[in-house]
């Protein structure tokens, strides 16, 4: 690597994820600058301008605005909602920037391909934020795969339970509670992660087909407790219902980053009344079994890849411990392991024992991470990114836009296949 410069980013839309990269430059600010923040909520750009020691002229309202103001950087963040993604993405590259883009890209196959399209006329990267790719979990996963240690892969078995309280925040009561609304259903708001991961970790071969199945089934108005109301605050059930917004929100406090979001206040600022008041009066204070959504919260999908091998992916809303499970067989061996665990079980054939050799090999958390989350993938994309742009292409984590597209291809024909009843072909789309 050349001489080590000091990178700039422009930051377009300054929500949760925003601030998480944008954060970077707080913690390895010889790293990373943040040039500009751009985000239509008046109070979230007085917010980042303390935060970052921004200048007044380096928040703007719109992109058309940043574009016009000739401010200078290295790469955009575009951190907008899922919805937003197409139009901020063509915006973003038409005016010439490299792009770390939040997952998903984009909830349509002609979309993914005209951003992948453009950036290949343009000459431009387009990193997408599949961070756990950077986790040291999955990122051992992979090097053991690329080092033959399993042979050639077989078949790969996922799953991913998605805790309850994130899932009300975020999916029930949250900004991602309607496909009709956010532009995604269940399966690409939360897991292309996981399918990223699939296809990136068996990238030997390509995806051929899909089928899956979904449904809602347990944040449903049948399920709703008798006697139920349409907030928590004045029901009957408050004290021992286990997704109590009075219990979650005031009592437990989850995710305050995202109930609060809409008070526009610093969360520390925020008053228990206010809290309370807020709650008689918004979504998040509603009973998750009545207040509206269409997002499943149960999914399946089942891959068949070119080369014969296999792949499943079992995705469940409203577990009480949230975790990743993976286990990945192979012509000559197996790894199995707990992403929240960090921990990896390899086993390899051996002649003198049936049993074969087992390896538990232990992974070291990231232990300087002191913002965002993800078992530390949301810093490591950060550091893996800044380098690669300085010339350092040694990360196996970091790819262009290309090697993202089978995972989105996947999930895009896993919700056709839901929704139709049918298998789906990667070709068809």
């Amino acid at each position: 690597m050349s001489e080590f410069k000091k990178l700039w980013a422009v930051i377009v839309g300054y929500g949760n994820r925003g601030q998480i990269y944008a954060d970077y430059s707080l913690h390895e600010s010889a790293e990373l600058g943040v040039a500009a923040v751009v985000d239509p909520n008046e109070f979230k750009l007085q917010d980042a301008q303390k935060r970052y020691g921004l200048s007044a002229d380096r928040l703007f309202r719109s992109f058309d605005e940043f574009v016009k103001s000739g401010v200078a950087c290295d790469f955009v963040v575009n951190a907008t909602m899922d919805q937003h993604h197409y139009e901020t993405a063509m915006q973003i590259l038409q005016a010439g920037y490299h792009m770390l883009m939040e997952k998903p890209i984009v909830a349509d196959a002609d979309q993914l391909r005209d951003i992948e399209n453009l950036a290949k006329q343009k000459g431009l990267y387009v990193f997408v934020c599949h961070v756990l790719r950077y986790t040291p979990f999955y990122r051992k996963i992979k090097e053991l795969i690329n080092a033959g240690t399993i042979g050639t892969v077989a078949t790969i078995e996922m799953n991913e339970h998605v805790g309850f309280a994130h899932f009300c925040a975020s999916y029930v009561r949250g900004k991602w509670n309607s496909e009709k609304e956010c532009g995604s259903g269940f399966i690409l708001a939360k897991s292309c992660h996981d399918l990223d991961l699939m296809c990136w970790l068996n990238n030997a071969s390509n995806p051929k087909q899909i089928s899956s199945f979904g449904t809602r089934a347990l944040f449903t108005p049948e399920n709703a407790p008798e006697g139920a109301t349409e907030y928590c605050y004045q029901c009957p059930h408050k004290d021992d219902c286990p997704y109590s917004a009075t219990d979650l929100y005031l009592g437990k406090n989850t995710f305050p980053f995202l109930a609060w979001d809409r008070l526009n206040k610093p969360l520390d600022e925020i008053t228990s009344e206010e809290k309370a008041e807020f709650l008689k009066k918004d979504i998040y204070g509603k009973c998750v079994y009545t207040c509206g959504g269409d997002i499943v919260d149960r999914q399946n999908a089942i891959v068949s890849f070119e080369n014969g091998s296999m792949a499943t992916f079992n995705l469940v809303g409203g577990t009480i411990k949230p975790a990743r499970f993976i286990h990945i067989v192979g012509s000559k061996g197996e790894i199995e392991g707990v992403l929240e665990d960090n921990k990896l079980i390899v086993r390899t054939y051996a002649r003198e024992d049936i049993a074969g050799n087992v390896e538990e090999i232990e992974l070291h958390p990231i232990n300087n991470v002191k913002f965002g989350g993800h078992s530390g993938g949301d810093y490591m994309i950060m550091h893996d990114l800044v380098r690669y742009l300085n010339g350092d292409k040694s990360s196996i984590s970091i790819t262009s836009i290309n090697d993202s597209v089978n995972g989105h291809l996947c999930v895009f024909a896993a919700e056709k296949s839901r929704k139709s009843g049918r298998i789906v072909s990667l070709d068809e789309f």
